[in-house]
């Protein structure tokens, strides 16, 4: 790497610019089904004339989104960049990100949802910056898109677990008129509109609402990207991968037969609808590639899914009021943030309270659930772990024990502690987290290459910045600018 940038020193500015599509934790499988219905689409089209990669990810520590997307952007493994948890104290963060990386090297840059990238802040050259949806607030760079970015925040708090709340009219009348000054499109209102009378038709459609987040954002993200024009341009969805945990099995041929599993001809519609919409977003993305010539588009997944036997699930319980649980164990002065079910994170004002909130928090017990917390991980000021979702015992008849932070042991049922008994739109999970993701490449300079030849997560980002974006990596990277040669 360092001599690739030698050669290079005191050429002009590279205006090699690169549109990064994340598109989170779709694996070949999914896109060989999808391509498969729609040989005319535009994933069809890219993998006909573009370079066709399998990422690999070896991280030791179990694979997270949280975990695998920093590795990507730091070409670091979870270990030495340290990102464990959603709602982690990016203060305890370690590694250079390959935006902070392009900017310093006088590129211009814009962010739009890239896990673990809160807080946001004004880039020095332009661009644009809007934190992941799992932010503590909905600071955004430019900030007219703050009330967008905080009804964001509240979608993923309210399907985070399963989306059965009824929606807030009111909330979604409001943004949505502040969207369609924003950019949102004809098409995505009619699929937002579509959405919402399919939920009053049949409940079973609310577990496809999360998917539909990705329409909003993405037209906004695309106003921005025509304004700015800049560098590195990253769009992270996360919709696909939330449709392929529970409904994999509603739609791939085999899982049926190998689980013994009844597929739902709603539920079985599910992924590829949520391929479609990122098809459609990738053919405007691909028409203007191919209108600009210099610029690179790059989809890539961190990690991919694969099939899980299936586990049936009628309810699970969800803590549906952290303030509740925390002023129960004497924790008030703790701070809730996102996280994906079933982890949950706090954060403290110091470091020793976060370490002192663990006995309080394991001390919650039942008779027939055991540890109603567990899985537990403190870092600086944040503890984070998840809650127990076996279906054990009674339920929320159950009486749990624990201790709180001054004071004896006390006995409450779950209610009291904040905590419910759910049941989940369309059951278990299906389908989990594999190491192996998908990477395309299309775009100028771009060698058709259709192998699939597998290629290390850790090299991804040295590559974007060396090889497109005539930029030095940071030293702390540990990977090989390989890639997109």
């Amino acid at each position: 790497m360092r001599a690739h940038a030698a050669r290079r020193a005191g050429s002009a500015v590279n205006e090699r610019r690169v549109i990064l599509y994340e598109l989170n934790e779709v694996p070949w499988q999914v896109v060989d089904l999808y391509v498969g219905e729609r040989p005319e689409s535009n994933l069809a089209a890219v993998l006909g004339t573009g370079q066709s990669l399998t990422t690999e990810n070896h991280d030791p520590v179990p694979l997270q989104p949280w975990r695998t997307w920093p590795t990507f952007h730091a070409s670091m493994h979870t270990d030495d960049h340290n990102s464990f948890d959603l709602g982690q104290d990016p203060a305890t963060f370690r590694g250079t990100t390959i935006w902070d990386v392009a900017e310093s090297a006088g590129r211009s840059v814009g962010l739009f949802g890239p896990l673990q990238s809160w807080p946001a802040r004004a880039f020095a050259r332009g661009g644009f910056f809007v934190p992941d949806t799992f932010s503590r607030n909905a600071d955004t760079f430019p900030t007219g898109l703050r009330r967008f970015q905080q009804f964001n925040i509240t979608m993923t708090k309210e399907n985070t677990f399963s989306s059965d709340a009824d929606p807030d009219v009111r909330q979604i009348v409001a943004t949505g008129l502040d969207l369609v000054r924003r950019g949102l499109t004809p098409a995505s209102m009619l699929a937002l509109t579509t959405q919402l009378v399919n939920e009053r038709r049949d409940p079973r459609y609310r577990g496809r609402r999360p998917s539909m987040q990705v329409l909003p954002g993405f037209d906004l993200y695309w106003r921005l990207h025509h304004q700015h024009r800049p560098h590195l341009s990253i769009f992270f969805t996360n919709h696909v991968a939330g449709m392929m945990h529970r409904y994999w099995g509603d739609w791939v041929p085999e899982y049926a037969e190998d689980e013994r599993y009844a597929p739902d001809p709603i539920f079985g519609r599910f992924v590829p609808d949520a391929m479609e919409m990122a098809d459609q977003q990738l053919g405007r993305i691909r028409r203007y590639v191919d209108a600009n010539p210099g610029t690179v588009l790059v989809v890539a997944g961190s990690m991919g899914q694969g099939p899980i036997p299936y586990r049936h699930l009628d309810h699970t319980f969800v803590l549906d009021s952290p303030p509740t649980l925390l002023g129960a164990l004497g924790l008030s002065q703790a701070e809730p943030g996102l996280a994906m079910y079933p982890r949950i994170s706090f954060q403290f004002d110091t470091d020793e309270e976060s370490t002192e909130s663990m006995a309080p928090l394991r001390s919650v017990v039942g008779p027939g659930c055991g540890e109603m917390f567990r899985d537990f991980m403190v870092n600086g000021r944040t503890v984070s772990f998840e809650i127990n979702y076996d279906q054990i015992g009674s339920g929320m008849e159950e009486t749990l024990s624990f201790v709180p932070r001054q004071g004896d042991t006390r006995h409450e049922t779950p209610e009291r502690l904040g905590i419910a008994l759910r049941s989940r739109t369309g059951g278990g999970n299906t389908a989990y987290h594999i190491p192996e993701g998908i990477l395309l490449a299309y775009g100028t300079g771009v060698t058709a290459d259709d192998s699939r030849k597998p290629v290390d997560i850790l090299d991804v980002g040295p590559s974007l910045l060396a090889n497109v974006l005539d930029v030095e990596p940071a030293a702390t990277m540990q990977g090989m600018a390989t890639l997109f040669r």
